[in-house]
């Protein structure tokens, strides 16, 4: 199978992510995260960025990590360079789309690790899809094959 290319307007929007292999959702400690990206003006090089906030929930407050990603345009399929804004300015990780569920209602994101932060996979869910059975059954099955464990609220987790 070829890596899905997905432009920055069809991963617009806030994502759920509903498997994941991070330890950061896995924890216990760091609850409902999503995933918000929107297209932001081309970089000097011309390539496509989008801003991309990470929220979540720890424990009754909502906290959210901000950065930027950049496609690879080199690269083929769907690839971006996040970098952090702010006091995470100085970290980068790499993520690519690996697959893509039917009219784009989930996808698989893989990153590589970052200086504080393991490489992993976690498998998203456009938030007006969530309540569609048949897509979140089929992202969990994703979430299976690439070894994912379930989030809370998503069916038996592990």
């Amino acid at each position: 199978m070829s890596a899905p290319d997905m432009t920055s307007q069809q991963l617009a929007g806030t994502w759920h992510i509903v498997c994941s292999s991070f330890p950061m959702w896995l924890s216990g400690k760091r609850a409902e995260p999503t995933f918000t990206y929107a297209s932001l003006a081309d970089g000097r090089s011309g390539a496509p960025r989008m801003s991309d906030q990470v929220t979540y929930r720890s424990g009754t407050r909502t906290r959210r990590i901000l950065g930027v990603d950049s496609r690879l345009v080199g690269r083929p399929g769907t690839v971006f360079r996040w970098r952090g804004r702010g006091p995470l300015c100085l970290f980068t990780s790499e993520w690519a789309v690996t697959e893509v569920g039917e009219r784009d209602s989930w996808a698989v994101i893989e990153f590589t690790r970052s200086l504080v932060s393991p490489a992993g996979t976690d498998v998203v869910v456009r938030a007006e899809s969530l309540d569609d059975a048949a897509v979140l059954a089929a992202a969990l099955d994703a979430g299976d094959r690439y070894g994912a464990a379930r989030l809370p609220g998503y069916g038996p987790v592990g």
